[in-house]
Parts: C-alpha cells; sequence; structure tokens
C-alpha cells in the first residue's frame, strides 16, 4: 500500500503501557488529538479487546491509552434502568452461571467477576458511565452501540448520560436497528450516527442516503460503489471488524473512513 502508514499489533509493551490506568481508573492520554493526520480512523472494537475482556473497564481503559479515534461499545438496559457494557443479551460470569440483563437488577448483575479468558485477574460487567469516563479520559470518541431496540425514553436518558460524563461532541451511535437511530436524529441531528449492516444492498441504505445517515458495514459486503454512493452524498462508512493485514490493506484503499478493529492502531 503506497504511502502506508506503520501500524502496531498487539505486542506485549501494550501492558506496560496501560499499567497505570487498570488499577482503579484510567489516566488521561498525553495526546491532545487521537485523529491520524490522514487515511482511515481506528476504532477500538469493544476496547482493546485482543488484550482483555471485551466492554470491560481494562479493555476501554487500554484502547484510551493507545493511537484510537474511538471506542465502541454495545449497551443495554437493566431491569431497573441501568445501562451497561455488554455484547450479547446475557451475561457469562466465571462460575458458569448466566444472568440475562434485561430481566435483572444491577445489584444481581455487578456484583460477581465475569467470565476471563484474557487475563488472571478478575473482570466486571461495565457501567455506561465508567466507559464514557474512560472515553473522556484519553480524548476518544465514544462510538455507542445501541442493542436493543430503545425508545424515546431510553434515548433521552442515554443522552443525558452523555451530558453529565462526557459530550455530544465526542460521541456517535450505530444501531442495527434504525429506529432508535431516527430518535436520535430527531433529539439532535449534530450527532453523528451510523448504520450497522451486514447485508448486501440492505434496504435501508437508501433510507440512509435519504436521511443522511452513514454506515458501518462488515467488511464482506464492502465494496468499492457502496463507499462512492455514500462519499457523493457527503457520508461516512466504517468497516468492521478488521484484524488482518491483508485486510487492512484492502479497505483502506476502498477509502473507508473508519476501521473498526480488535488489533490495530496508529502508533
Amino acid at each position: 500500500m503506497k504511502n502506508k502508514k506503520k501500524w502496531i499489533t498487539a505486542l506485549s509493551i501494550v501492558a506496560a503501557m496501560c499499567i497505570g490506568c487498570l488499577i482503579s481508573s484510567c489516566s488521561p492520554s498525553n495526546s491532545s488529538d487521537p485523529e491520524p493526520k490522514s487515511g482511515p480512523k481506528f476504532v477500538a472494537h469493544r476496547g482493546y479487546s485482543h488484550s482483555y475482556v471485551a466492554n470491560t473497564e481494562e479493555a476501554f481503559c487500554a484502547a484510551a491509552r493507545m493511537g484510537f479515534y474511538g471506542i465502541e461499545t454495545d449497551i443495554r438496559k437493566t431491569k431497573d434502568d441501568l445501562f451497561v457494557c455488554n455484547h450479547d443479551a446475557t451475561v457469562l460470569y466465571a462460575d458458569g452461571t448466566e444472568k440475562t440483563i434485561t430481566s435483572s437488577n444491577r445489584a444481581d448483575l455487578l456484583v460477581d467477576p465475569i467470565h476471563n479468558d484474557k487475563t488472571n485477574d478478575d473482570a466486571y460487567l461495565c457501567t455506561f458511565e465508567t466507559y464514557l469516563q474512560a472515553c473522556k479520559s484519553g480524548g476518544k470518541v465514544a462510538v455507542i452501540e445501541l442493542k436493543e431496540y430503545f425508545g424515546d425514553a431510553d434515548i433521552r436518558q442515554i443522552l443525558s448520560i452523555v451530558d453529565e460524563e462526557y459530550d455530544r461532541k465526542k460521541v456517535s451511535f450505530i444501531s442495527f436497528y434504525y429506529y432508535p437511530l431516527s430518535l436520535i436524529k430527531k433529539a439532535d441531528p449534530s450527532i453523528p450516527l451510523q448504520y450497522l449492516s451486514q447485508t448486501e444492498n440492505d434496504a435501508n441504505f437508501a433510507r440512509c442516503l435519504k436521511d443522511g445517515v452513514s454506515v458501518d458495514v462488515r467488511q464482506t459486503i464492502l465494496t468499492d460503489e457502496l463507499v462512492q454512493t455514500f462519499h457523493d452524498k457527503g457520508l461516512t462508512v466504517n468497516v468492521w471488524t478488521v484484524n488482518e493485514e491483508a485486510d487492512l490493506d484492502e479497505v483502506t484503499q476502498k477509502g473507508v473512513d473508519y476501521i473498526t478493529t480488535d488489533v490495530f492502531c496508529e502508533e
């Protein structure tokens, strides 16, 4: 790839770089500008999930101290209205038990360590507030995936938490559900949105182009035509999840704006 930047992968030195933020809270990043000077911007997939349990404070803190533009997470809502960071609808704990987030209260979900196949330390379910604090500590854009079909009250609550913990100008929202994205656009048109898709010729692409919503697509459906179509409308294209050098070269050459990855970041 011409004029290729130097990228780093999962090296053992990362642990040393991040040790200061993994004790109890995230230390501020020394970088005042997380954006690379040119080329696509890199988004840490569920934090630095290559080396830490995905969607945990440890993963977010590690990503906050590295050369990422943004940190992605998945949020779900507990029975007693707390937003937590977890990809699946259930949480797997260290003792092998599982709990469903929507039917459990925060006290039941947060007290016990979750399954950890990355480190020897205890890891715990992370709250949305803690995630935003980690993003703030490193000056990273918070890329928030709405994992549920959230309604008006939920969106108001989510935006209120963002206002309390961080800054609307430093967040974006992504979702496979178009409806909650439309609610955010209605509440605050200035917030960047990306519709998630892994379907070729997704019927919602036309709606995105009409409404001014960008896309975040699976690498397997990314085409030059899709990138050009959205760029022609002044919209952006994110691609997930890119973890191989050959794939990195390919999507970069296609001109994507963001790359969501478990591995790569700008050095």
